[in-house]
């Protein structure tokens, strides 16, 4: 909770991960972010899940995030996980002024 001269500011944890996850997506090579059986139930239900494939905590008022995601064929690896975390990090402080302790980057797989 941010707190300014008008009274606090409360940025749900959902709200978050909607940044983190459209902050992915911009990245080039990044295919899609890949979320456990719940998502994944809820989308074929016809509910988009806009918090999939990411997980966060805080740990002594930090953020830490997690990223689960498919790439492109075609694209480093290495450079593609290092743009999405930078992404994400400046995303997050830009639009929140929240600074991110770890963006951890798993990847799943590759689409061909």
């Amino acid at each position: 909770m941010m707190q300014n001269k008008l009274g606090n500011i409360e940025i749900k944890p959902q709200a978050l991960a909607v940044i983190v996850s459209i902050s992915t997506s911009e990245v080039e090579g990044v295919s899609k972010l890949v979320g456990n059986f719940k998502n994944n139930t809820l989308e074929k239900m016809g509910k988009k899940e806009y918090s999939k494939g990411v997980k966060l905590s805080f740990d002594d008022k930090e953020l830490n995030v997690e990223i689960s995601c498919k790439l492109k064929s075609g694209y480093p690896v290495s450079q593609v996980a290092g743009k999405i975390q930078y992404n994400v990090r400046n995303t997050l402080f830009n639009m929140t002024e929240i600074k991110a302790k770890n963006v951890n980057v798993n990847i799943v797989g590759i689409d061909y």
